[in-house]
């Protein structure tokens, strides 16, 4: 059996304690071991407020965690992540995070190393036939403390411990995981992630949690819950549990069973604590819906936008296409026209998709499917973002073409676009920003 503690979080320190000492966590750290924590730090924008509730790991739990293993005689300690940059600029991405969440005073107060693993070395391991490059940093720790947030993913259903560990992985293997051979694809390879890294402790930070994630797109709870296990699989089991989502649904989880021989059901762990895991939330969604017909997003629909079709996003779109995609929807939900029809469009992006040729316009979106299908006969008149990332130039060319008229001050409206999702939180005392922000002594 597999122990799993799920306690209710109620103060700073005393309900992580509480939840680490139920399944014995720390045992096992020395003063001498090398402990590495590897939280989600999945986005971050300089200087605009945006909401973080249920998709970074709070600042909260980290210092809290940070604060056990120094009770515990941990000396050596290390917060590890990757954060893609879409923009090369001087700072990395997880230093802005790390001023922006105060980590740097933490390391300061704590005597801890800040690693970037997309800035550092990587290494190749292999595990049932898939290998991935991982960074070195992380292979060396004695100890690996995973901290994911508690949230559903457009792609993989839920975003936990397994999933959380591809942020440590190079960009050219998180490309890889999005291959679209087939059933090789993003779950299968997430699935062997626990064989390639395996984490000594996953402690699943529900303070806030988030549906339709895995970005502030989604709607965020406050939740209250903290999971913990030395078994990531049992966590992300759990985790999903607490979510309404049936592990067995959920293709990596099933990949991931079958591989170490496991029951895909809750029946070989252990449930500590006082929750009950099936009661603790509502149920949580994870995607974003079709409409009726399967043409557009629910959400284009009901905008009333017509003249567009604009298939679901599927598992081979990367971190950078994702990104941009904001991009697309955005420059169609902001389009001066948007009240009328469009002149028959249609958007393609990921790696698998074709064209249909039963539309006068066809957008390629991002570098994969240009290379697919930029000469497919069956495209009409064919218009292109190259790139990957692709360029946001690009984009506003595109979309002049296809006769989509942004405003002229799209990209300056994108920058702050993030604030408009952070507005529903406002004024709402249970999103407390104080959770994500490290205060100076």
């Amino acid at each position: 059996m597999h122990d799993v503690a799920v306690v209710r979080y109620e103060k700073p320190l005393e309900s992580l304690k509480k939840t680490v000492d139920l399944i014995g966590g720390l045992a096992g750290i020395s003063a001498q071991s090398r402990v590495f924590i590897k939280p989600n730090f999945c986005v971050w924008h300089e200087g605009v407020n945006f909401p973080k509730y249920g998709v970074l790991t709070t600042a909260r739990l980290i210092e809290d965690m940070l604060i056990l293993l120094k009770e515990h005689g941990a000396k050596d300690i290390t917060i590890i992540e990757g954060v893609v940059e879409i923009e090369k600029k001087p700072e990395s991405t997880l230093e802005r995070v790390a001023k922006g969440m105060g980590l740097d005073i933490l390391a300061k107060r704590y005597g801890i190393k800040i690693i970037d693993a997309l800035r550092g070395r990587f290494t190749n391991v292999t595990a049932d036939g898939v290998t991935l490059s991982v960074s070195k940093d992380i292979l060396e720790a004695d100890f690996i403390i995973n901290m994911p947030a508690l949230k559903t993913h457009a792609q993989t259903m839920v975003s936990l411990g397994i999933k959380n560990l591809k942020g440590v992985l190079s960009i050219p293997s998180r490309k890889k995981c999005h291959t679209p051979e087939g059933s090789i694809d993003l779950d299968y390879h997430l699935s062997r992630l626990p064989d390639i890294l395996s984490p000594s402790l996953t402690i699943i930070d529900g303070i806030y949690s988030l549906e339709r994630g895995p970005l502030y797109t989604g709607l965020a709870h406050r939740s209250n819950i903290i999971i913990a296990s030395k078994d990531v699989l049992s966590a992300d089991k759990v985790g999903a549990t607490i979510l309404g989502i049936e592990p067995h649904t959920i293709p990596y989880i099933v990949y991931t069973a079958d591989c170490k021989g496991r029951p895909i059901d809750l029946s070989d762990i252990n449930i500590m604590g006082d929750i009950d895991i099936r009661t603790a939330l509502a149920p949580h969604e994870w995607e974003f819906k079709q409409s009726d017909s399967g043409e557009l997003p629910q959400f284009f629909e009901r905008a009333g936008i017509k003249g567009l079709t604009y298939p679901q996003a599927d598992k081979t779109m990367c971190t950078y296409c994702t990104d941009f995609i904001y991009y697309v929807i955005w420059g169609i939900l902001m389009a001066k026209n948007k009240d009328q029809p469009f002149d028959d469009i249609e958007v393609l992006h990921g790696r698998i998709l074709n064209p249909s040729g039963e539309h006068k316009h066809t957008l390629l979106v991002g570098q994969c499917q240009v290379k697919r299908n930029k000469n497919n006969p069956l495209i009409s008149h064919c218009v292109s973002i190259k790139g990957c990332p692709p360029s946001r130039r690009d984009l506003i060319e595109a979309y002049r073409q296809l006769g989509i008229e942004l405003p002229d001050n799209f990209l300056e409206l994108m920058e702050k676009m993030a604030e408009s999702y952070y507005k529903k939180y406002v004024g709402r005392p249970e999103f407390d920003e104080t959770f994500y922000r490290i205060q100076p002594a």
